[in-house]
């Protein structure tokens, strides 16, 4: 059997490489592509089984993840010492001078790219750099989703992360909601660029290090770390799941808890495009995390929405904990009896008997928006502040993490100080 090889090479490499492989049997030089989009279509056409390409070309975690979803396994000759980050980036490497041949043979025969490691190697740091605290446990992933709509996402998103932080627990929050981020709006942060799609562009290079992600968070006076979102909907297609998945799991060594707010699922056309789907990040954040909260408003047009999402979700593969959140729960929306209302509602359509409920304090949320500030501080005895104080000491009990009392002890360097801005901004 004869396996295609598509080629991206340039100079004397190319033609040799050529020339051998038409001597042998089992393999057939099947394109020579002028650039990686035309290697790309090739082997999406699938007219391909090995991709050999030099390091001159554009190579990134997310073309050579639509390599591998074409059924190509890539090689990549560059120098020696850029052969870990290649392989990192999940592409066999060969350094300039060593013969390619047998590696071409190996992937041929079904070998596999050099897998994108579980455990991040951390990069060799200065002596003299300060070194975040010990974490106190394995570092949590908290994914927060919903309904779509306006039920509370944003909000609960940055009041989870706020009160983790405030107990003393290392926290990163996320803004990884593709279609409407508006965490940095809401906490009054002015961004020099999205954080987010920074750090997708350096996951997709292989250069998101400690020190890099550090650059791109914004600290807030009590600890809390924020990486901002995307400025624009329509940029969603620059943030691919295999380097959000590279994101994470570098925060996760930054913190012990890292707050993603994940985009609502929306139909997507599977199927019909190339790349990644429309959901594909948030599914991947979702198999990623340990616990996955999914809030919904306490009327009936949003529970009717929750109970939707919530059966939805039953279909995304991977997630371990999901915890239920109806937000701004009043008489006016929900009857006389709110709590027995709705969850008698979700317990009947949804099978969850037992969601969190998070009192309306619509006072509390304009409040904390127009000061850009926290529900924590902008009404430290509210009820809904109460409602979420509680859920973080709750997952920190269930994580075996203690709460710590008292102001933070020390902050260690974590990169730009945010800076805040005036004026009204959205709630969620």
């Amino acid at each position: 059997m004869t396996s295609g090889v598509l080629l991206a090479l340039s100079g004397a490499v190319e033609e040799e490489l050529v020339a051998r492989i038409a001597r042998r049997p089992d393999l057939q030089v099947v394109r020579r592509c002028a650039d990686t989009a035309e290697l790309v279509a090739a082997a999406v056409a699938g007219l391909g089984r090995v991709a050999v390409l030099d390091d001159e070309d554009a190579i990134d975690r997310r073309m050579l993840a639509r390599l591998r979803s074409a059924g190509v396994a890539a090689l990549v000759l560059c120098e020696s010492a850029d052969c870990d980050r290649y392989s990192e980036l999940g592409a066999m490497a060969v350094p300039h001078g060593v013969d390619p041949l047998p590696a071409i043979e190996a992937l041929a025969g079904g070998a596999t790219n050099a897998p994108v490691p579980d455990e991040i190697p951390e990069p060799v740091t200065d002596p003299g750099e300060v070194s975040p605290p010990a974490l106190s446990a394995d570092p949590r992933v908290v994914a927060v989703t919903g309904a779509p709509g306006a039920p509370g996402r944003t909000s609960m998103a940055i009041a989870l992360a706020d009160e983790l932080a405030a107990t003393g627990a290392s926290t990163v929050l996320i803004d990884a909601d593709l279609w409407g981020g508006s965490i940095a709006q809401t906490l009054g942060l002015m961004a020099d660029s999205a954080g987010l799609s920074a750090a997708i562009r350096a996951a997709d290079r292989g250069s998101l290090d400690d020190a890099a992600l550090d650059r791109l968070l914004l600290t807030l006076p009590d600890g809390l770390r924020v990486l901002t979102g995307l400025a624009r909907a329509a940029r969603w297609r620059e943030v691919g799941p295999d380097s959000m998945e590279v994101l994470l799991e570098r925060a996760r060594k930054r913190a012990a808890w890292v707050v993603v707010e994940v985009p609502v699922l929306v139909p997507d056309d599977e199927g019909l495009e190339l790349g990644p789907g429309r959901n594909a990040v948030a599914h991947s954040v979702l198999a990623a995390a340990q616990d996955v909260l999914v809030v919904g408003a306490a009327e009936p047009i949003g529970i009717q929405r929750l109970v939707q999402t919530l059966l939805d979700l039953q279909d995304v593969p991977g997630i371990e904990s999901r915890r239920t959140i109806v937000n701004r729960l009043r008489l006016s929306a929900a009857g006389p009896q709110p709590d027995l209302s709705v969850r008698e509602a979700l317990g009947r359509f949804a099978g969850v008997p037992d969601p969190i409920l998070v009192p309306d304090d619509r006072a509390l949320a304009d409040r904390a928006v127009l000061t850009g500030t926290t529900w924590r501080k902008a009404g430290p005895l509210s009820p809904a502040r109460t409602a979420v104080r509680d859920l973080a000491r709750m997952l920190l009990a269930e994580a075996g993490q203690a709460e710590v009392t008292g102001r933070r002890r020390e902050r260690w360097r974590t990169g730009r100080r945010g800076r805040r801005r005036g004026g009204e901004r959205r709630a969620d």
